[in-house]
Order: C-alpha cells, then structure tokens, then sequence
C-alpha cells in the first residue's frame, strides 16, 4: 500500500490523529501475516521544519513483500539524483530532531490549539454580525461542523462553546458523520473520515454545502486577492473556499491579522468601495475591465459568471464521469519525449487523446490522465474546461489553477497536450496492447 502524505508529515506527533496515517500499520493494528508492505511519502517541507523540495519516503516491510534496502535505494536514485543537495538532507535531519521526543508533540499541539482558536473566534464573529441587525446579515464562515459531542458526559455542544481541550485532544469532534449537512458529503460510513483542524476552509457566502447555489455571493478569488494586499498568501482558493494552513509558529497576532482582514474586506463590501481602493493593482494591469468598478460589482459579476456557467456543479460531473482510457501512460510518454504530441486548442480537442494529465487545484487531482480520451465536445470534461476558459477571458488576473492547460499568448485560448494525429499509435493501441486489460485509473478520491 502507498500513502501520498504530502501534507501530514506531523501525524505521527500528536495523539489526535492516531492511526490515521500511513505507519500506523503495523503489527499490533494489523496483525496477521496478509499484514501489507506500506510505503509512504511525505512532504516534510510543507508543514514541517525544512527546505523547499524536501521530502521523505516510509517504507514498513511484511514478511509476505519484504523491500531490500539496497535494491530499493538504486531504484529511488534512478528516478532522483546521485549528486544530492546537501542543505536539504541536513534540514531534514533539523526538522527530524524538532519532532523528536516530547517536543514534536507540543509544536504540533501549538498549531492545533491556535487552529480551534482560530475556528471558535469566527463563530463567535458570525453571530456577532449577524446580532447586529445587518441586512441581509453575512460573513465569513469555516467549514466544520455546527456541534460536538464530548463523549464522556454525551453532551452536546454548540462548536464555539465546546471547552478548547475538548476539540484539541477528542477525534470525534472532527469526524465527519454520516448525513450531517455541513459537509455535504453523501454514503459516509461512521469513522470513515476525519477533518483536519489545522487545515481551515474558510467559506464565503454564495453556494451551500451542498451546492445550492445562492441569488448573491462572494467568489473567494476576490478575497484571496484582497488577503494578497494585506501580505496574507493562502493555501488554496476554490470557487468559494479559501484554504488557511495552521502550522508550526502561528500565533494568535498572526490570526489576529487575518480576523481584520477578514472584518475589513467585509466594511468595503458593505460600503460598496472602489475596487481601485480594493484592489488596485487588478484595475492598473486591466484598467479597460476593472477601472470605474466597486467591489460588490465585481462579486456580482463573477457570481453571476460561476453561477450561469455552473462551474461548481461541472467539475464534480468531470470527477463522477470519469474519461475512457485508451493507451496506458508510459505509451503517452513515450510520444511526448519523442515529438508525438502537439498542443491542440479546447475548442478543437473533442476525441483526441491527451498526452499529459490536466490538475485542477483545488482540489489538485487530476481530471485527465494521459492515454485518456478528452471526450465529446458535451462530454463533462470539456464543458467544464470551456467553462473555465469562459470565465479566464472575462475576468483577467483571477486565471484559476491548472496543470496541463497552456494559454496562447496571442488569442488566449486553452490548449491541452495531446497525441499527434499523424505519428505512430495515435487512433489504436499497438498491436501488443490492444487486448490488454485497461489501465487502472489511479486517481485519489
């Protein structure tokens, strides 16, 4: 088994997250001898003490699959380096000696302890607005659940009223419980998952968990680029999501700053500001599409955008209806390092074969894997790429995040990578794959 832990490299360190990441399979969790070989890697730079790029690979051996060190070294250093950065292996060996012992435990226990702090003051905020009698009332919310339950007593609590200690050492505030309306997911089982609470999803008025769509909202490119001017960088935008990453050395002045941004971005929408007051340097690099507008006028128009051309709504089809697989990757890549492919326009790309994965961040998985089908032109994938383009070419400086998608400098139109239609293998697979089974499709979900 191998676990992507690219962003949980810290679980080990804290009970709250106890066999939930991928070492914890081991003998005494899993005992018996169909016990798997787990590999896990992990991005020890991104929430941990470490420079860019560093990361680490777990390997826990069973008897039924045992890894010989010396055989799986050569294989990593076939696809890394044998000519190591030696500043990056040592700032592993730092972060490895910050999580060592009691110490790892309290710098992740910090993080978790602001995060609730973090989460409990906006409902707090949230009520307050909307006590104040504000028509209509809104702010910003956080995706979690409204109430927990301590299990000792079985009481339940409102989540801004649950005791700190609470919600910072019980799983079972954070699970996400079968047919509970925060989060929007359908045929949960019980325990099945488990929300991070370093991890904050801020939500912005304009769509429900469960993707009803509102008359007015807030798109949250438009705080991400406000929390730009105020040096706050997120992690993650969506369409009404903004990610805040909790990690080592948060500190309640640093939330403190967002929480004013967020109450000040909110004192601009209601007043209707400028958007040059709001955010400048969007209408000085477009002034032909920004310049005399406010900035409840920009959120009404990429609302309106997002909502007609049901952008939400298409790319979940694009994940349910998944494409139809023709070549197996390694063909595809084959093709790329030897100049069978060629970048194809969205408009034009109905039933060519891609050549290299399409990732749509958030959430980062891929729509399009290479060897797949790109579709019919009403296919769910290429709608939702038009749409997505659509929404590019009318808002400039808000471009989403996908890998795989080139812009052409002179039309601005997507372009994919796809198979060349004149070259070797582009219309069937060769003859000693042509009845072989289907490529598994790899997809995390």
């Amino acid at each position: 088994m191998h676990f992507d832990e690219a962003w949980f490299a810290y679980a080990r360190f804290h009970p709250l997250y106890a066999g939930r990441y991928g070492m914890a399979v081991h003998e005494s969790s899993f005992p018996g001898p169909d016990r798997p070989t787990v590999f896990v890697t992990q991005s020890t730079h991104k929430l941990l003490a470490a420079l860019s790029q560093s990361a680490m690979v777990h390997v826990r051996p069973a008897p039924r699959a045992p890894v010989e060190h010396e055989r799986f070294n050569e294989v990593l250093m076939m696809h890394g380096t044998t000519s190591p950065l030696y500043p990056m292996i040592a700032s592993l060996d730092v972060a490895t000696a910050m999580m060592d012992g009691p110490q790892g435990e309290w710098l992740v226990d910090e993080a978790v302890t602001e995060a609730v702090r973090f989460r409990q003051e906006m409902v707090r905020l949230r009520r307050r607005v909307e006590a104040a009698g504000d028509r209509p009332p809104w702010f910003f919310g956080v995706w979690q659940p409204k109430t927990v339950t301590d299990p000792t007593t079985g009481a339940e609590l409102p989540f801004d009223e649950a005791p700190p200690e609470l919600l910072r050492t019980e799983p079972s505030c954070w699970t996400l419980a079968p047919g509970a309306d925060w989060h929007g997911f359908p045929g949960l089982t019980d325990g099945y998952c488990m929300l991070d609470p370093v991890k904050v999803t801020l939500t912005c008025p304009g769509i429900t968990p469960t993707g009803e769509m509102a008359e007015e909202g807030i798109p949250a490119r438009v705080l991400t680029a406000y929390l730009a001017t105020r040096n706050i960088v997120v992690e993650k935008t969506d369409s009404y999501t903004t990610l805040v990453l909790f990690s080592m050395g948060i500190t309640k002045g640093k939330w403190g700053t967002l929480l004013d941004a967020l109450m000040d971005f909110k004192a601009l929408y209601d007043s209707n500001a400028p958007l040059e007051r709001v955010l400048p340097q969007a209408v000085a690099a477009h002034p032909k599409r920004y310049a005399g507008l406010t900035l409840r006028e920009l959120c009404r128009q990429m609302h309106d955008q997002l909502r007609s051309a049901r952008l939400v709504e298409l790319l979940d089809t694009a994940f349910q209806q998944l494409p139809e697989p023709v070549f197996p990757p390694q063909h595809c890549y084959q093709r790329l390092v030897r100049g069978g492919t060629e970048q194809v326009r969205i408009a034009e790309a109905a039933g060519r074969i891609a050549a290299a994965m399409v990732t749509v961040t958030p959430p980062g998985i891929p729509v399009l894997m290479p060897g797949e089908s790109v579709g019919t032109p009403d296919g769910p994938l290429l709608r939702y790429l038009t749409a997505l383009e659509s929404f590019d070419r009318r808002f400039p400086g808000f471009r989403s995040e996908t890998h795989g998608v080139t812009i052409d400098a002179d039309t601005g139109d997507y372009q994919i990578e796809c198979l060349h239609p004149d070259r070797d293998g582009h219309r069937a697979a060769p003859p000693a794959q042509r009845h072989a089974p289907q490529p598994v499709n790899t997809r995390q979900s």
